[in-house]
């Protein structure tokens, strides 16, 4: 039987699902707030009530030709929009109401025309703040050696003082956390279970939250002196049984050491059920947003990938998904040979075809722009189930329609409820996600964008 907004939960995230799961309407923001096991509301963007018109379309019938084969192969488009269309006419009939749920929306920061006029933009200060966490790489054990450096200084040991002074700059930003607010009493297995004081700590660009429930995380920076106020806090929430590495990912060294030193302390495992993927790939419009670097192109992206040694974290069976826009280029980068599956001895079996829609269920796009297409693809691989197999693609891929109003730039929805599916008990598995900008219950994070949308200035309290 269907699943449709009429008498569904309206806490839950899914509007809409076809009986045998090929078809879901889902809402953006209140799938990223499920996931996280989080009572409030994410902040987001005016919903589209109407398609978008493209500024650009080839008007010759080569150049049209040339495009339609630089997005997409004829035949895979071809199919792609059949399922498209078969999809938003299910759900349309089902379907009552706007298809996303209300939505509360960020404050826009107003533009200027004059360039001397310095604008607070809360959102580009968070991110240059995220990379400059995201630089700091030091061992969970440093507190022990910086506090010792400070009490020889106070002795007047000269080479400590210069050590202090050195440390203290390292020990700019400092964390502290505790449990959230929102925490109910039957987060516990016992009532004994006293509450986690505030723990105040230099801050660590890796993190792990081996609780049930949330923790508010702050981020502050320290003035110059030791007893100074700190000048600027930021506050975040940490979803249970979450962890985050916010770095670079071109430094797979880095991650690799701080991924081992977590691993080891709270005994998580090293391989995982699930490894889901959302890779920088250059466009026009993410080199505007500024977000993930877009340097070097879909080679040089390919090959971080391959020297990120993904494939040393993939559990046998795993699964694996990547997600890729448009260009036929992509899917050859990914499914071609020396592509990464084959790298990573993962064999495709499903595409998952996200399509952006309107409030009323039309496609963002026309389904026949040579430009843009509506809709943005997952691909589902599995994993070899031992070292000597050699995988292949599935001799029949499935294909799986999610509509989903756009939200914030870039920002996909969460499909955690879904790819659960998949899981052999999805109370118990391992998942990572790179590239995330924003934390998961129970999954790692590994990206220079990890905590974004984790910050509070994203939220409204329920």
């Amino acid at each position: 039987m269907a699943v449709s907004s009429d008498g569904h939960d309206p806490l839950s995230a899914i509007l809409y699902q076809s009986t045998d799961g090929s078809i879901t309407l889902i809402d953006i923001p209140r799938s990223i707030a499920v996931a996280q096991g989080r009572p409030g509301t994410l902040l987001s963007t005016q919903p589209l009530e109407t398609p978008l018109k493209l500024d650009y379309e080839p008007s010759s019938t080569r150049g049209k030709a040339a495009d339609a084969q630089h997005l997409s192969t004829i035949m895979i488009h071809s199919e792609y929009k059949t399922l498209i269309e078969l999809a938003l006419r299910e759900i349309g009939t089902h379907l009552s109401r706007p298809w996303c749920q209300p939505r509360t929306l960020i404050a826009q920061v107003p533009k200027s025309t004059d360039p001397d006029m310095v604008i607070d933009d809360p959102e580009q200060e968070l991110q240059e703040r995220l990379r400059e966490w995201g630089q700091v790489v030091q061992n969970r054990g440093d507190d022990f050696a910086f506090d010792f450096q400070k009490m020889m200084a106070s002795f007047g040991a000269t080479d400590a003082l210069d050590a202090a002074a050195n440390k203290n700059v390292a020990h700019k930003w400092r964390m502290s956390y505790s449990l959230a607010r929102e925490i109910s009493s039957d987060a516990f297995d016992t009532v004994e279970q006293r509450e986690l004081e505030r723990v105040e700590e230099s801050w660590m660009s890796s993190f792990h939250n081996p609780e049930k429930c949330a923790l508010d995380l702050s981020i502050f920076e320290t003035a110059t002196g030791f007893d100074q106020q700190p000048t600027s806090t930021y506050h975040f929430t940490i979803p249970p049984k979450a962890s985050f590495f916010l770095g670079d990912t071109t430094r797979s060294d880095v991650f690799r050491a701080s991924f081992r030193e977590l691993t080891d302390e709270y005994k998580l495992p090293r391989h995982f059920d699930l490894v889901l993927i959302d890779p920088p790939w250059p466009n026009r419009s993410a080199k505007r947003n500024k977000g993930y670097e877009q340097t070097g192109g879909m080679p040089y992206i390919k090959n971080m990938l391959l020297n990120m040694d993904i494939d040393s974290y993939i559990e046998h069976n795993a699964l694996v998904g990547v997600w890729i826009t448009n260009k036929e280029a992509l899917r050859s980068h990914v499914l071609g040979a020396g592509g990464l599956f084959e790298a990573w001895n993962v064999g495709l079996f499903e595409e998952w075809i996200w399509v952006k829609t309107t409030t009323s269920g039309e496609p963002m796009f026309d389904l026949d722009s040579v430009t843009r297409k509506p809709y943005e693809v997952l691909l589902v691989g599995r994993a070899a189930p031992n070292a000597w197999t050699t995988m292949a693609p599935a001799t029949i891929i499935k294909k799986r329609v999610i509509a989903a109003v756009p939200d914030v730039h870039s920002r996909k929805p969460c499909l955690k409820t879904l790819l659960e599916e998949y899981m052999p008990d999805r109370n118990d598995y391992s998942a990572l996600e790179i590239f995330s900008r924003y934390l998961v219950s129970g999954w790692m994070s590994w990206g220079n964008e990890v905590l974004k949308y984790n910050n509070d200035q994203y939220w409204k309290a329920a």
